[in-house]
């Protein structure tokens, strides 16, 4: 194996555990904090609705 081919597979890797990291972060930190959960998931569904609205108008 190339040095060049570990590391792209060790940065990769890395970026991996951190982003599940941060994910069971969050996750744990809405499960302990269902309103904030419920008004993440409205804002995102807004956003949803916002930007299919605007794509129907063109």
């Amino acid at each position: 194996m190339q040095k060049r081919q570990l590391a792209w597979y060790l940065i990769f890797g890395g970026l991996a555990i951190i982003l599940l990291s941060f994910v069971t972060t969050i996750l744990s930190f809405i499960g302990n904090h269902p309103l904030l959960g419920l008004a993440l998931i409205a804002i995102g569904a807004g956003a949803f609705l916002l930007v299919f609205e605007s794509q129907d108008s063109l």
